[in-house]
């Protein structure tokens, strides 16, 4: 017991460390996949660039019926057009072929299509998931070896949705237990959750019933409404494995933030201005810009003022107000900043320019 409790204390210490380090979620390798293949046949590798390609389009829009568009079925099927490279490897005995994209040529086709895009900046999801290990139920924690660990892993980097596991180091364990898990004691599981910065935090069981598995999970975001945990997202079902339940878990999370987060262009002529405090410097400007310009929900960006440490940008958008400022608030660097009362607003000039203006405080890490 002892040495157990022991072992406990050193990993929150080391926790420590990486859960400071954990910031706003931002998913690469949006231009690339890894696909199994049988030999290097020149016949195999053409399909293999087929299904690579169409993988990167379904990471970078979401929408799983993205390829039945006749305009990225047609891409598809030539996927020389936009390939910058790719080559082989070996994992665990398999075969791998890689392949990269242009990633702006991806997201044309998707704008021209009239498609969502999903862009690099998601929402981070803190999961905690009660599973059967050693037959016993038992908080999945980070660094368990258990098979849907792996399973997680994969769905989360195909998908391109970032998760989180708790570590399950002596804090962990002293505020949950298996108990607060498997009833979904949200209170209890919120409070706990304050210590990772992420977006939001989901709850999920799944038990092994005979022949088939059981699953069910539930969404949270990490703010409150009316001092109230209202579930986002709520599935329970069963599935003929652990990797079905596993795959449909976080098929119901990818509908979820699709919906809140991938942008498709509205056709119509939308613009605002956004104002960032705290760039003091070309570096920070420079970070600013190339934020700015990878956010989905942005068409094209001009400066309209630096002045002191504060930038202010016009910015005109694929879709609403209301998508730019969910896409903003999900960033750890930025602090969005109540204007009403602000002394600065009173004395800008009334030149009649009705668009909305944001204030964030755009902070280092």
């Amino acid at each position: 017991m002892l040495k157990k409790l022991i072992n406990l204390i050193v990993l929150s210490l080391v926790a420590l460390t990486a859960i400071a380090t954990v910031h706003a979620a931002e998913v690469g390798k949006l231009d690339e996949a890894d696909i199994a293949v049988s030999s290097r046949a020149n016949d195999v590798k053409n399909n293999a660039l087929k299904e690579a390609l169409a993988a990167i389009f379904l990471k970078n829009s979401g929408l799983p019926s993205v390829v039945l568009n006749p305009l990225i079925k047609a891409q598809i099927d030539t996927p020389e057009v936009i390939l910058t490279q790719y080559g082989y490897y070996e994992k665990n005995g398999q075969l791998m072929l890689k392949a990269n994209f242009d990633h702006q040529r991806v997201i044309s086709t998707l704008r021209q299509a009239g498609l969502p895009v999903w862009g690099s900046q998601r929402p981070l999801t803190l999961l905690w998931m009660s599973v059967e290990e050693n037959n016993e139920p038992t908080i999945l924690a980070d660094g368990s070896s258990a098979d849907i660990r792996a399973e997680l892993a994969q769905e989360s980097s195909n998908k391109g949705i970032p998760l989180l596991l708790p570590i399950m180091d002596l804090d962990d364990v002293m505020r949950v237990s298996i108990t607060d898990v498997r009833g979904m004691f949200t209170d209890v599981l919120a409070n706990a959750s304050t210590r990772y910065q992420a977006d939001y935090f989901a709850i999920a069981n799944i038990d092994a019933f005979g022949n088939e598995v059981r699953f069910s999970i539930k969404l949270f975001d990490k703010n409150r409404t009316n001092g109230v945990l209202q579930p986002l997202v709520s599935l329970q079902d069963n599935a003929v494995d652990y990797k079905q339940a596993t795959k449909r878990m976080m098929n119901a999370l990818a509908d979820y933030y699709i919906s809140q987060y991938a942008i498709a262009s509205t056709g119509r002529d939308v613009a605002t201005r956004v104002s960032f405090t705290g760039v003091n410097n070309m570096t920070q400007l420079v970070h600013v810009e190339t934020y700015l310009r990878q956010l989905s929900a942005v068409k094209s960006i001009k400066i309209s003022q630096f002045k002191g440490d504060s930038a202010t940008y016009t910015i005109e958008l694929f879709s609403s107000v209301d998508d730019l400022q969910r896409l903003l608030n999900i960033d750890s660097r930025l602090s969005q900043l109540d204007t009403v009362g602000n002394v600065d607003s009173f004395y800008e000039p009334k030149d009649g320019d009705s668009k909305p203006k944001l204030i964030y405080q755009w902070l280092s890490l």
